[in-house]
């Protein structure tokens, strides 16, 4: 069990409360709270059951809301479930219920527990709240300074965070902001950093004076993605209001790929002035999806509507892709594919030099020779290495050769993450979990389809012509299982 929580609370509920829980939320942050609101931490290609693991884990106090919806809600249950499983006498991590509407049905764990009630959002009731929900302060110790600690990993880095690195490609990918309308792409493994630097990439293109639009395709459910029409319909929204225009005059319906051309082309970019960057995170969402090669003809279609003479408003046009998967995977054919139009930016892990650089900003807890082993364990993998520090400089800290000897542990200083990538991999199927225990056991290597899944997901390497585990980790802990 967790004895330091980077957050105060985590708070519980079902999403059709989620406009009255995004203010009990902001109150509370409001008030100083640390909050794990999931809209706030869940970032693109974030795995979203480790990400609630994690939270729930490193949260001193649980807030249920209660609602009708919330007591249908199987992810409600799971958390109050887990949240009551780990403190029975709801003493040092309790379970505060807050009352958002009249329920009939409050499950048994909960009626012995008073509940706040927030049904009117009154002013007292939040106040009392933020009264329990405030941390205990140690007699003698001081508040810690939040500018330069280590927070937690996940999702995506603020484009201004310090403890951003960055890497040759960065310096390519944010040369292009500064150009007339381009297509990039961004590819690397999973957690390497690809959406982080999509978002300084945006920013950098809005101090260009451009408009910009992320769509992050794997927020689309799997029934919004199976009919094409109804994907191609919410896309044309989704662009529409990312780029500011009137939720009035929302777009059309749409029945197929050609509409949404005309669309863009004849209405989206006559309503927007200047240049425009559309950014497609997590674009391997379409991997398997049966309109995904037309979906990628259409992008590349975009692209080369930029040629148009006389010159249209395509030419005022951007693209930008992110993709973890080899692009032969995600269209076949090389004239019809967006992704060999130019050289993809590729992120590799940090090098060394980096990894020494991060030690430093992080107040130097590592001496440098530590500072290899720490890389030659995670071979440089951004995420996994920020996690290292942060279990290295939290206010309990683990000790470094401890953090050494359990790394590989199932519930170790990586635990729910490597858990995570076994459960990933066995949804997965085609057999990519028996597949990477015997990489790490035998070396064995897999067919050429099974090593780009395993190297698309941050696995695995290849290594003087060898097919390896991405890091000693890895090796160590699927050789294990």
């Amino acid at each position: 069990m967790a004895s330091n929580f980077p957050w105060d609370v985590f708070l519980s509920y079902s999403s059709r409360d989620k406009v009255r829980v995004r203010r009990l939320a902001e109150g509370l942050r409001a008030a100083g709270l640390r909050v794990w609101f999931d809209e706030w931490v869940i970032k693109p290609g974030d795995d979203i059951y480790a990400s609630i693991e994690h939270g729930l884990e490193y949260t001193r106090t649980l807030i249920l809301c209660l609602s009708p919806a919330a007591s249908k809600s199987d992810w409600t249950k799971l958390e109050r479930n887990t949240a009551i499983f780990r403190d029975p006498q709801n003493k040092e991590r309790p379970v505060i219920p807050v009352l958002l509407e009249d329920c009939r049905r409050i499950p048994a764990a909960l009626r012995r527990l008073a509940y706040i009630d927030w049904r009117g959002e009154s002013s007292e009731g939040l106040a009392t709240l933020i009264q329990s929900c405030q941390p205990p302060q140690k007699e003698g110790t001081a508040k810690r300074t939040s500018g330069m600690d280590v927070a937690p990993p996940g999702g995506a880095l603020r484009p201004d965070d310090p403890f951003y690195l960055e890497r040759e490609t960065d310096a390519e990918v944010l040369a292009a902001a500064q150009r007339a309308a381009e297509t990039i792409i961004i590819k690397a493994p999973r957690q390497m950093g690809k959406s982080s630097l999509l978002k300084r990439y945006l920013a950098k293109c809005q101090q260009a004076g451009k408009q910009t639009a992320l769509l992050d395709l794997s927020l689309f459910t799997d029934d919004e993605l199976a009919d094409y029409a109804t994907f191609l319909t919410l896309l044309a929204e989704a662009l529409w209001q990312r780029l500011g225009q009137p939720s009035q005059a929302t777009p059309p319906k749409l029945r197929g790929q050609r509409e949404l051309i005309d669309y863009v082309g004849r209405s989206l970019l006559a309503a927007v002035a200047g240049y425009v960057v559309c950014a497609f995170d997590e674009a391997d969402r379409l991997l398997g999806l049966p309109y995904q090669t037309d979906f990628f003809t259409m992008l590349r279609h975009w692209h080369e509507r930029r040629t148009d003479t006389p010159p249209t408003a395509w030419a005022r046009l951007g693209l930008a892709l992110v993709i973890s998967t080899e692009p032969y995977l995600l269209i076949k054919d090389s004239l019809r594919s967006p992704f060999n139009v130019r050289p993809p930016s590729e992120l590799h892990p940090f090098n060394q030099a980096e990894c020494r650089e991060l030690n430093r900003r992080c107040r130097r807890p590592l001496d440098d020779a530590q500072v290899e082993q720490l890389w030659e364990l995670l071979g440089g993998h951004p995420y996994l290495t920020h996690l290292a520090y942060y279990q290295l400089t939290r206010q309990h800290p683990a000790a470094f050769p401890t953090l050494l000897g359990e790394a590989a542990d199932r519930y170790g200083p990586f635990g729910l993450h490597l858990r995570a990538v076994e459960n990933k991999l066995e949804d997965a199927g085609q057999n990519l979990l028996k597949a990477m225990k015997q990489l790490a056991r035998r070396g064995t290597a897999p067919s050429k389809d099974v090593f780009h899944r395993l190297y698309g997901a941050g696995l695995v390497r290849q290594e003087k012509g060898q097919v390896v585990p991405a890091n000693q980790l890895y090796a160590r802990f699927f050789r294990t299982l």
